[in-house]
This record gives structure tokens, C-alpha cells and sequence, in this order.
């Protein structure tokens, strides 16, 4: 059974007008005048030819079937008439008569037909090509997507009526022009050059831009075109409309609540450590109340020793500056700022990263080893995320180690260039190591192998390395510990 036919079936059957009724009759009353002319009358004519305009009138009136019984009652009352009126005379030319009418009605109900089965199958078509558009713009609807079509170089459009609602041009057709004026302002620019590249016929075109509209609300839209020939060879190009403009909000609320997510755990990060950080502050503060009483001793002598006291300040401004530096990186790690993505020294992001945790690293008696080259390694990023992935790497290191007896606990972090040509940060634990079946969900949310654990940080470790361009994985063999790496993307250029 073809499309057509299966179409038919669903289709469901139209009534009969007060039109087709009155045609009905008058089939009626035309074949029983037919028949009466045709038995009674004593013309030497095929009369019975004329059913011939029966069964035509019937392809408009009947399905398939209906046309055949109406053929063959043409038929019947065609014999019926010649018998009526010539009995069983067979040789006579009245019988010729009857032959060739019965040859025209049988040829007129075979043309009929196949005219009806046409008519039929366009039919289907028709109503297979008006449900399509219906679901199409259905589908369109839901998922806030239009359809367009551009002419060249004439630049005639098309526009789907999802399309038109998306831009809010439902009572004009609208053109070029129309569409860059509801076009933000600042993304104007960016879809004159993509109109620019259909005009030079490139094959695909696809961008994002925003609109602005007339209630002063912004719309963001994803653009997808491809470009086709017509069969007089003439181009045109064949696009989707997307409003992404809920996804780019989900996206943009996810991407603040990992941004909160990632500054809670720096202040939690922050409090383990703040043990460490006091004494960090208390040694360059102790350094700096010496110093100063030792200078007012030196003044305090009979002969006031100017030169010991110059010493003195100049230490304790030393001190000084080393406990701002402590106050200012805890300060950059607690602030709740927006990521800003500027080139960075990574060796000196390490640096900063291990001088905050350096006193923990005492205190877990842990021996570090930094592999670092001479030459600095820049990359792209956020240089207080990157420091929040640096220290959760060493603390996870360190509390990795925490459990060891017996043996030296070290720490080796390596910096480097990858093989991809981008900068490679590596930390090391001689710890026991990840067990294997935890290695693929070490990184997801939520999973720790430690009773106090949240299980949060090396998720944030992944979202920060990733919307960075790079990745981060972990190398790991039972009883031998686990390498923690990550890699980014080098600047292509280096800031003087």
C-alpha cells in the first residue's frame, strides 16, 4: 500500500453538499431518460453512447468503486435495452449499435478510473502535504525555532510564520532590512559580514546574535544556513532560527552558581587553613615588634647608634611587607569577584599558591619538591581560580599522606610544557593511591573517599580547569599514589 493510499484511509470523508446531491439526481434522471429513449425509440442510432456522460459526471461524484457500479449498471441497461427492443436478434445492425455503445462505456469507465485514482493520489498528496506544514509549524512552535530563505543576489526572503513571531514581524513580510534594524546594535556589525559571506555564496553560515525589541527586552538567537541551487541554477540560502535565549539564561544562572559554589569553597579552603595562615601573619608581626624594640634600645643610648636603627626600620618594613602579601592573598582568595581571563605567570601563580599552604606543609612534615624551569610559562586564565585549583591539589595531596607510618611523606609538583604545546601542572603524593574503580568518578560532584569530605572540591577543580579550555586527570596505581595533572591552553603571545 503506497503513501497515497494510506492517506486516503485517515482521510476522513467530506459530506455531500446540497450541490453534489441535486448532481446526483440528475445522473439519475439522465440515465432513466437514456434508457427509455434507448428501448422505445426507433431511431437507427447508438444511443446508448450518451452513458458515457453519466459515467464522467460519476467521477465527480463517486469514489473508485462507485464509478465502477455506475459503469457497469450503464452496461447492463444497455443490453437490457437492446434485448427490450430487438429480442434475441444478434446479427443486425442494431447489435452492432449496442456493441460499440458497451465498447464506449467500457473505454470511458477505464479513462474514468484512472482519471479518479489520479485525482485520488493528488488528493493525498495534497492533504499529506497540508499535514506536513501543519506539523512543521507545530514543531517549529515548540521548539522556538523558524525557518528562513534567502534569494541571491536579489535578496528576496522567506520567512516561516514561527520566524515572523520570533522577531515580532506578524503583520509585515518582512526584508533584509527589516531584520538588521530589530538586530541589537552591537551585534549589528557581526550580521552585515554574515550577509557579506552569502552574498560571496560561502557554503555554510552560522553565527549568534541578539535582537533588541521594541519593548526594549533582549532576544538571543542561534543562526544555522546552508546554500542550495535552484534548477535555474540560481543560489539561495536555506536557514534555521533558534531562540536560545532561555538556554543562554540557564547558562549564564549556572555559571553564577558555580561561581558561588567555587568562592565557598575558597572561604572553606580558607578556614582549614587558618591555623596556618595565623601563624604565617604572627611570624612577620613578631619580627616587627623585635625590630622596634630594638631600635628604641639603640636610641635609648647615651650615644644613639643611628646606623643600628636604620637597620632595624629597614627590617621591620621588610616584615611588614611580608604580612601584607600574606593579608593580600587571602584577601584575593575570599573576594567574590567575576573569573577575569588575563595572561598569567603560571610558576608565579604556583609560587603564590605555595607560600599559602607552605606552613600546613610543616606541619604535615611533608618534604616538597618543586620541578619548575627557569623561563615562566604563561597562559590564559583567572589567576584566583587557578590559585584555588593549585592549594586543592596540595591539600588533597597532603591529606592523602596524612595517614602514612613509617615513612617519609613527598610532595612533587612538576610545571611544564605539555605535549600539546600548552602549559602542564602535575602534583604527586607517595601516598596509597586511588583504588581503580574510583578513578572515573573522582571528579564528580559529590564523590569523596574521605569521612569529613563534601566531595565538592576537585568537581570545581574540573569546571575551573575546563572553562579554562583545558582538562585534568588523575594517573594512579595502588600503594604507589596518585598524580593529579592538569593542562592548559600557552598564550600565543607574551605581554612585555
Amino acid at each position: 500500500m503506497n503513501i497515497a493510499s494510506t492517506a486516503l484511509l485517515h482521510t476522513p470523508r467530506q459530506p455531500v453538499s446540497p450541490y453534489g446531491w441535486l448532481l446526483r439526481l440528475g445522473s439519475v434522471a439522465i440515465t432513466l431518460i437514456i434508457f427509455l429513449i434507448d428501448w422505445l425509440s426507433t431511431l437507427d442510432v447508438a444511443i446508448a453512447v450518451l452513458y458515457v456522460v453519466v459515467i464522467l459526471i460519476s467521477g465527480d461524484l463517486f469514489t473508485r468503486k462507485g464509478v465502477l457500479v455506475v459503469s457497469l449498471t450503464c452496461g447492463l441497461l444497455t443490453l437490457a435495452a437492446y434485448l427490450l427492443s430487438h429480442g434475441t436478434q444478434w446479427l443486425t445492425p442494431a447489435f452492432a449499435r449496442c456493441m460499440v455503445s458497451l465498447a464506449a462505456i467500457a473505454i470511458t469507465s477505464f479513462l474514468a478510473l484512472k482519471n479518479k485514482a489520479a485525482k485520488d493520489a493528488l488528493q493525498a498528496q495534497v492533504h499529506l502535504l497540508h499535514r506536513s506544514e501543519a506539523f512543521l509549524t507545530e514543531a517549529q512552535r515548540l521548539s522556538l525555532t523558524g525557518s528562513i530563505g534567502l534569494k541571491m543576489p536579489s535578496g528576496q526572503m522567506y520567512w516561516s510564520d514561527e520566524a515572523k513571531r520570533i522577531f515580532e514581524f506578524q503583520h509585515l513580510h518582512p526584508t533584509l532590512e527589516c531584520m538588521i534594524e530589530r538586530t541589537h546594535p552591537e551585534d549589528t556589525g557581526a550580521l552585515k559580514s554574515i550577509i557579506d559571506m552569502a552574498y560571496a555564496q560561502h557554503a555554510n553560515l552560522e553565527t549568534e546574535f541578539r535582537l533588541l525589541m521594541p519593548d526594549g527586552s533582549v532576544k538571543c538567537l542561534r543562526m544555522l544556513a546552508c546554500q542550495v541551487r535552484d534548477a535555474a541554477g540560481e543560489c539561495e540560502y536555506i536557514g534555521a532560527l533558534m531562540d536560545v535565549t532561555a538556554t543562554k539564561s540557564a547558562e549564564e544562572a549556572l555559571h553564577r552558581s558555580q561561581m558561588q559554589l567555587a568562592h565557598i569553597t575558597r572561604v572553606t579552603t580558607l578556614g582549614e587553613l587558618a591555623a596556618s595562615i595565623a601563624h604565617e601573619v604572627n611570624q612577620p608581626l613578631a619580627a616587627v615588634t623585635t625590630n622596634a624594640e630594638a631600635g628604641l634600645r639603640w636610641l635609648n643610648r647615651p650615644v644613639p647608634d643611628l646606623e643600628e636603627v636604620r637597620s632595624a626600620t629597614e627590617r621591620i618594613m621588610s616584615e611588614a611587607h611580608r604580612a601584607s602579601e600574606v593579608i593580600r592573598r587571602i584577601r584575593a582568595l575570599s573576594r567574590k569577584t567575576s573569573p577575569q581571563h588575563v595572561q598569567v605567570d603560571v610558576l608565579e601563580v604556583l609560587n603564590e599558591s605555595v607560600e599559602l599552604v607552605r606552613r600546613e606543609i610543616k606541619r604535615q612534615r611533608v618534604t616538597l619538591e618543586l620541578k619548575t624551569g627557569d623561563l615562566p610559562l604563561y597562559a590564559q586564565g583567572d589567576r584566583v581560580q587557578l590559585q584555588q585549583v593549585i592549594i586543592n591539589l596540595l591539600i588533597n595531596a597532603m591529606q592523602a599522606m596524612s595517614g602514612m607510618q613509617g615513612k617519609s611523606r613527598r610532595l612533587t609538583v612538576r610545571l611544564s610544557v605539555s605535549d600539546a604545546g600548552g602549559v602542564q601542572l602535575g602534583v604527586q603524593d607517595n601516598g596509597p593511591g586511588v583504588a581503580e574503580q574510583n578513578l572515573s568518578s573522582l571528579f564528580n560532584p559529590f564523590f569523596t573517599t574521605k569521612p569529613e569530605g563534601m566531595g565538592m572540591g576537585l568537581s570545581i577543580c574540573r569546571s575551573i580547569i575546563e572553562a579554562h579550555g583545558g582538562r585534568i586527570w588523575v594517573d594512579s596505581q595502588l600503594g604507589q599514589g596518585a598524580l593529579l595533572s592538569f593542562s592548559l591552553p600557552a598564550c600565543v603571545e607574551v605581554q612585555p
